[in-house]
């Protein structure tokens, strides 16, 4: 009876622990089912790093496959993850008992991962996923906001960002603050009514109770602005809306059209009388049916061509008869590739009314397509635009002419100044030579008396005494220089007296040659201004071209005169050296009577500046002589 109950006994225990392995492996294969499924890859290692477990996910980065990874430790299947971030996390989570999370890039498979470890009593539980193209996604997000930040700050138009609701503003950049002149702390301390003007700003908050109907809607318009100074700018701004940081917001583009939109009001100015004498285009439409050949004009084209619409069947060959002899040939080529090719066009021409009267023409054409993509019509329009041929030519004669009187004003201007430079130079001189040199005199005269009552100083104040009338010559030579030659006399002669002094003033050892060829002379104006196109050059190759010689050529022909001054000294680089003072006078004093500058030089080759001004001996204009 006994061993009966043992062996019931015995059964029951079977029958128990078959039911929970049965129950065992289903709750395991519902689980690996479930592990199977999802994206991320899962493997499992004991606590002796061995494989106890490989979803599906996990096989891709698992050559071996699952049934001959399980059972192998995971750094003889992976030996490269060694000292890696990976091998000193997983066992830092074995040995704490913590889950640990990190991303890392794993250089033998050329990706980043990111990695989830959860230990457990018997090993580690590790979820990773391949996130190598969202983290270049997020690296190429990084550099793109960065380069937008630069952009942003960078720009050359001023560009601010304010909130949607408060109107503050929220960052603004370089260029804003240089251009308003408020500092960045003053700009976010503001609202963007700040910077109206106080009439302004009602129609301000209208338009923003529509843009907040439509708030992400792009805006475009031109507006007045308010700079710190108190100027008042006028504006094109673009704005776009946006989510920063949680909050509805809108970047404002400037473009500052002040004075653009200044010009544009004296060209209007200017035009006016121009736009009043301009006519109304006229304006008619075509259309050619390809598939039945039946052509179709509008009456203003009737008028055009001054036909009569009940008695005219219209017809391309009735276009071209209207065409100007001289441009039929290249509307009969337009309209063969129309016909044939299929080629859109536009074409401005000459045609004949039937009265005679000659006009201009706009043409252009394009056509209509069945589903086949088979032309099935021609059609376009032709445009009177005589009147506007007339205002375009009336426009450029008078842009020529605003031109010229611009570069009269400039002339005009360029002559003042070199009067009063003049002027200037005559005062200078007078200053130096009867008030400096007379201190200096004075100065010298009081030293030679201390020498001859003190024996004892006489050798020290010898060189103070050579200096001064050093200064004396210096100051003498200068002011002859400077002091406007006699015009009684003739440019010859000036300028002969001005080598004259250069060869007796100074002490360089320069040979100058001068040749003089024109056989009359200037008015005293322009003598004035060669002379001193001469003597500035000769002034420069005396400081800087350490010459020997230098030949100096006047001559002329019926329409302009001609000045060359050469020398042999050491030369410069035209294209790398920066016009110095001296050049920039000769420039300006040719440019006031509408001559040119030409310098040529190469280094150790010396350098030859030629002037030419235009006169005209019949012309009668300013520069005549």
């Amino acid at each position: 009876m006994d061993i009966f109950i043992l062996i019931i006994y015995i059964l029951l225990i079977s029958a128990g622990v078959s039911l929970y392995l049965i129950k065992y492996r289903k709750t395991k294969k519902e689980l690996d089912l479930t592990l199977n499924r999802i994206k991320d890859a899962v493997i499992s290692v004991d606590n002796e790093w061995r494989y106890t477990f490989l979803n599906d996910a996990a096989l891709k980065t698992h050559p071996f496959g699952r049934k001959d990874t399980l059972g192998k430790v995971l750094w003889n299947v992976h030996p490269k993850l060694v000292g890696t971030i990976f091998w000193h996390t997983y066992h830092k989570a074995m040995a704490s008992g913590d889950i640990m999370e990190f991303e890392n890039y794993y250089n033998e498979m050329s990706t980043w991962f990111s990695v989830k470890v959860y230990p457990s009593d018997t090993g580690l539980t590790i979820f990773y996923q391949d996130i190598t193209e969202s983290k270049h996604i997020r690296i190429q997000l990084a550099k793109s906001e960065k380069k937008y930040r630069t952009l942003f700050y960078k720009s050359p138009l001023p560009i601010w960002l304010y909130d949607f609701e408060s109107l503050r503003f929220i960052d603004v950049n370089e260029a804003a603050v240089s251009h308003y002149g408020y500092t960045r702390d003053e700009f976010l301390s503001m609202t963007i009514k700040d910077i109206r003007p106080k009439e302004d700003i009602a129609v301000l908050l209208e338009d923003i109770v529509q843009v907040r109907q439509n708030s992400y809607r792009s805006r475009h318009g031109s507006w007045r602005h308010l700079k710190k100074n108190g100027d008042i700018l006028t504006v094109e701004a673009t704005a776009h809306s946006f989510t920063h940081e949680g909050r509805k917001a809108r970047i404002v583009i400037i473009n500052d059209i002040t004075q653009k939109t200044i010009m544009e009001q004296k060209l209007l100015d200017n035009q006016m009388k121009l736009n009043e004498a301009q006519a109304i285009g006229r304006l008619g439409n075509w259309d050619i049916d390809l598939q039945k050949n039946i052509h179709t004009w509008s009456d203003q084209l009737y008028t055009i061509f001054g036909l009569d619409k009940i008695a005219t069947v219209p017809s391309v060959d009735l276009f071209l008869s209207f065409i100007h002899p001289e441009d039929k040939g290249m509307a009969e080529n337009l309209i063969k590739e129309a016909v044939y090719d299929f080629k859109v066009a536009k074409l401005d021409f000459r045609f004949i009314t039937s009265t005679g009267q000659q006009r201009f023409g706009y043409i252009e054409w394009r056509f209509e397509y069945s589903t086949n993509n088979i032309p099935i019509r021609l059609f376009g329009i032709l445009q009177d635009i005589t009147e506007r041929r007339e205002a375009e030519e009336s426009s450029k004669q008078l842009e020529a002419k605003i031109k010229e009187q611009k570069i009269q004003a400039l002339k005009k201007i360029s002559k003042a100044i070199i009067k009063a430079q003049e002027k200037q130079k005559n005062y200078i001189a007078q200053e130096l030579h009867d008030n400096i040199n007379q201190i200096l005199f004075s100065a010298k005269l009081h030293l030679g008396i201390a020498g001859r009552k003190n024996p004892a100083i006489k050798e020290l104040i010898e060189q103070p005494i050579d200096q001064i009338s050093k200064a004396m010559d210096e100051i003498h030579l200068l002011s002859q220089n400077l002091v406007t030659p006699l015009t009684e006399a003739g440019l010859e002669e000036i300028i002969t007296n001005l080598i004259h002094k250069i060869n007796h003033d100074t002490d360089n050892s320069i040979s100058i040659f001068f040749s003089y060829s024109i056989p009359f002379e200037f008015s005293d104006e322009l003598k004035l201004n060669i002379y001193r196109i001469i003597q500035e050059q000769l002034q420069n190759i005396l400081k800087h071209a350490e010459a020997k010689n230098v030949t100096i050529a006047l001559t002329a022909n019926d329409t302009s005169i001609y000045i060359t001054v050469e020398d042999d000294g050491k030369g410069y680089d035209v294209q790398q050296k920066r016009k110095g003072l001296g050049i920039s006078n000769i420039i300006h004093r040719a440019e006031a009577f509408n001559g040119k500058v030409e310098i040529l030089s190469k280094v150790g080759e010396g350098s030859r500046i030629n002037v030419t001004i235009p006169y005209g001996l019949n012309s009668g204009d300013g520069n005549a002589i």
